[in-house]
């Protein structure tokens, strides 16, 4: 290993411990148990059929399960995830390295994934959401590799099975599905023009991606008869839809969901604070109560605690409350989208490394304003395609997390977070660029 790579590499562990001892004091290893834990801790695992019929993914409940047969109990998953992260972190500067990218602009890139939201702030939540980032940080890794090398056997075997995981982690994570064959033949195209085989290879990559998501989908269609990842959809877009039902709705939709209508628009007039007018901070606000405080026990109750059933009545539903009424579902979208844009620009300005690296940047930028530099060094030239091979990245990353998620649900926080991942690393490297570009050529 070169000696520069040893450094980095050092470095990098050094700040792994300070992160961990950092998280330590705040405390941030205890962990904290949300609503929505209980569902990962009741995964039913007593036969094939079950599991395949729950509305939770396996991943999350078989980690849950893993502790609590060691340990007895949950203390030890936050020391888990973090552990997670900080390996899923050191995958991606392997990738870096391995394509040939500068050791310490590589080290620039990597720095704010440690410090990231979900890592500095939902790492001790017994949630799926910071295991299902670092493997999408993995996915991310390995997708750059297989982008380089194209042929790589190992890049698209790894990729294949670390997608499957994470979305099996999180189905949020199913837009990873687009991302890569398609973000992969843009940078495949742009990045080695002259090798001729783009085709080929963004085949490679929808092979890699979506063969494994089929077979799982046939495998559930052929046990439970239900072609899908999850028979949870319909759990999510209810605390939407259910909030744009009206009583004049009702007549017009098909018998088979009017009783779940009926039911979810009489309880919900019957609380006695439930916001007349609709608006978006009124309908993420009374997200969750129409979800697993109306619609969910009626559902149960309708169709015997089914979740496959369930899912699909209330997807039926769903469906047809929007055919009845899209203005205001495009209206909701369109909050959803500005909220998602102000929440993503929040949380990227609030990582450590970012708000280290603003003032470093302001004060290069001074400088090199006050030179009036019109040379650019050469080993600023050398980084330009790299950096602009990771603005692309986040950009894609980013826009394809957050539009899935505003489809379903509110653009909250800890949903928002990993669509950003990958900003924080531009600034910091852009940062690194504008000092290096203040240095005269001799």
């Amino acid at each position: 290993m070169p000696d520069s790579q040893f450094r980095v590499w050092f470095l990098f562990l050094a700040q792994v411990i300070v992160t961990a001892g950092l998280l330590h004091w705040k405390g941030q290893f205890e962990p904290v148990l949300q609503f929505d834990t209980e569902s990962y801790r009741d995964y039913s695992m007593e036969s094939a059929v079950s599991a395949l019929n729950d509305k939770r993914t396996f991943v999350y409940p078989c980690v849950i399960r893993f502790f609590q047969a060691t340990d007895d109990s949950t203390r030890l998953i936050p020391w888990f995830q973090y552990a997670c992260s900080a390996m899923a972190a050191g995958c991606f500067l392997a990738a870096l390295l391995w394509c040939s990218w500068n050791c310490w602009m590589a080290l620039a890139a990597v720095s704010p994934i440690l410090a990231s939201h979900l890592g500095m702030n939902y790492g001790a939540h017994v949630t799926p959401d910071l295991l299902a980032q670092s493997f999408a940080i993995v996915v991310v890794s390995l997708w750059m590799i297989a982008v380089q090398s194209g042929r790589s056997g190992w890049a698209f075997w790894g990729l294949a099975i670390t997608l499957f995981l994470t979305y099996q982690t999180k189905p949020s994570y199913l837009f990873l599905l687009a991302f890569v064959p398609i973000g992969g033949l843009i940078a495949r195209w742009w990045l080695q023009p002259q090798t001729h085989d783009t085709w080929a290879f963004a085949l490679r990559l929808f092979a890699a991606s979506l063969c494994p998501f089929i077979a799982w989908c046939t495998l559930r269609w052929a046990l439970v008869g239900h072609f899908g990842l999850v028979s949870f959809g319909g759990y999510n877009i209810i605390g939407i839809t259910s909030q744009l039902l009206e009583r004049d709705m009702i007549p017009k939709m098909s018998e088979g969901v009017r009783p779940l209508a009926d039911e979810i628009l009489s309880q919900r007039d019957a609380i006695r604070d439930w916001p007349l007018q609709r608006d978006y901070d009124s309908m993420e606000t009374h997200f969750n109560q129409a979800v697993w405080d109306i619609a969910v026990p009626i559902a149960s109750k309708l169709y015997d605690s089914n979740s496959r059933t369930m899912n699909l009545q209330m997807t039926k539903l769903s469906r047809e409350i929007l055919q009845s009424d899209p203005r205001s579902y495009a209206r909701w979208l369109a909050w959803s989208l500005k909220r998602s844009l102000r929440t993503s620009v929040e949380i990227t300005m609030r990582n450590p490394v970012v708000i280290i690296s603003i003032p470093i940047m302001l004060w290069a930028f001074a400088v090199g304003w006050r030179r009036e530099l019109s040379d650019v060094p050469s080993e600023v030239k050398g980084f330009g395609r790299e950096f602009q091979w990771l603005v692309w990245t986040a950009l894609g990353f980013a826009v394809c997390k957050i539009g899935l998620v505003v489809l379903v649900e509110p653009p909250i926080d800890r949903y928002c977070a990993p669509a950003t991942v990958f900003f924080p690393s531009v600034i910091v490297m852009l940062t690194c660029r504008m000092l290096l570009r203040n240095r005269r050529q001799k």
